[in-house]
């Protein structure tokens, strides 16, 4: 095996990776940090959760969420 099959079959690997994984592994990243700081620390500090901060963090999700949406409606997608 030469040094570019070598390097293109590694290109291919982390192409795959990103493509299959690390996108929809971001959208769950995003919803999972959503529960942790706007229901879990505020129900374990006893506090009310900054609703000006949520609004803008579900703004930002929502944003997140529609790209992807966006490539799977277009056939973008893998």
């Amino acid at each position: 095996m030469t040094i570019p099959s070598r390097i293109n079959s590694a290109q291919d690997v982390v192409l795959c990776l990103v493509r299959k994984w690390w996108r929809p592994a971001t959208c769950i990243g995003i919803a999972g940090g959503t529960i942790i700081n706007f229901i879990v620390l505020p129900l374990r500090s006893g506090q009310w959760p900054d609703m000006t901060a949520g609004a803008l963090w579900i703004g930002a999700a929502t944003a997140a969420f529609g790209v992807r949406a966006f490539e799977k409606w277009s056939g973008k997608a893998e």
